[in-house]
């Protein structure tokens, strides 16, 4: 009864958003879209109607439409949270927020590591503040890794840097620093997640769990040709707080196996598809670790009550979908075949 007066609001609102999320047949005529022009017309049947306005008959600029579909995205987590009048489960959607910035800034050190001429800054940003008041034009400009962090004073980024601050300088590469942002943005989700009330919490580390699982499986898929790396340097940079992949078993299965093995070995209970997927595209094992975490997420919007699961579960899939879309007007707009495209989406 509890959960149930606390979200009596948001329950309405967010079953009636989730009743605008595209389903699968109305995505298959996306698929037949003979061109982005094609596309951006179907969509205007969709709650993407004042996004598809904006384009006109002119040449799309894909940028552009990438950037407004996710200024869309971002604007619809605000207005979830705004659904929320407890302290605990809005910070939690303030973290949700936050991940935005979080992927901006991992953008923003790329060009400041490869010192890429930068015309328009503003291309790259989604809103001027969406978390904290971060300077990205001086830091661009920065000399160096410690110039970046004292500019990053007053944010959350400032710890997982100094942090990942040594790898970084020791190899020169922006993966120890784009982990290190990575795990320490868990690590603050999971804690929020822990001061909400015991169902909330229960539902909400399923889901998140299953997250970090993703991040993690692909993290080991990607390290699979670095076999020189050692078992400490790869714990390091496992994120903590997965479902059913943690430090442990990959401890386990690398000490026995090596490197080679670890990605089979983790292919655990909803996870053993995996193993038949191996030396498959990379985007069919992304897919299919996404079908667990929808099968997750759909048993929790089918459930009751109405619990913080049912909000994480609809921005999970809002956030998705907006992903698919943006990679269809990419494939539409480089001319890729119908049989190419179904590896790169998931619903």
């Amino acid at each position: 009864m509890q959960e149930l007066t606390k979200y009596a609001f948001a329950n309405a609102k967010i079953r009636a958003m989730l009743s605008y999320l595209i389903d699968e047949d109305f995505f298959s005529r996306l698929w037949e879209a003979t061109d982005i022009y094609e596309l951006r017309d179907a969509l205007k049947e969709t709650a993407y109607k004042d996004v598809m306005e904006k384009i006109t008959s002119g040449t799309i600029d894909l940028a552009t439409l990438e950037k407004e579909l996710l200024r869309r995205d971002l604007n619809i987590h605000r207005k979830v949270s705004f659904f929320l009048n407890t302290k605990n489960e809005k910070e939690l959607i303030f973290l949700l927020i936050q991940r935005f910035e979080l992927e901006e800034l991992k953008v923003i050190l790329r060009i400041w590591n490869k010192k890429i001429p930068v015309d328009k800054l503003e291309d790259y940003l989604l809103a001027q503040r969406i978390s904290y008041d971060i300077d990205f034009k001086k830091l661009i400009l920065c000399q160096n890794i410690e110039e970046v962090i004292l500019l990053l004073d007053e944010t959350p980024y400032k710890k997982p840097l100094i942090k990942a601050r040594e790898k970084f300088k020791e190899h020169n590469s922006i993966f120890y620093l784009e982990a290190g942002l990575d795990i320490d943005y868990y690590q603050r989700l999971l804690g929020a997640v822990e001061k909400l009330s015991s169902l909330d919490r229960q539902v909400a580390r399923k889901i998140l769990g299953i997250e970090i699982d993703i991040e993690n499986i692909n993290w080991l898929l990607r390290l699979r040709k670095y076999h020189s790396l050692g078992i400490g340097e790869i714990l390091d940079w496992v994120i903590p707080g997965g479902e059913r992949i943690d430090k442990d078993n990959i401890r386990s299965f690398y000490a026995t196996n090596g490197l080679a093995k670890v990605i089979e070995g983790v292919a655990l209970g909803p996870y053993a598809h995996i193993k038949n997927l191996m030396e498959q595209n990379v985007y069919l094992i992304e897919n299919f670790l996404y079908d667990v975490l929808h099968s997750q997420i759909r048993k929790v919007l089918a459930g009751f009550p109405f619990t913080i699961g049912t909000i994480l579960g609809y921005l999970i899939l809002e956030h998705k979908e907006t992903r698919n879309i943006i990679s269809l007007f990419y494939a539409k707009g480089l001319s890729i075949k119908k049989e190419d495209l179904s590896p790169l989406f998931n619903f």
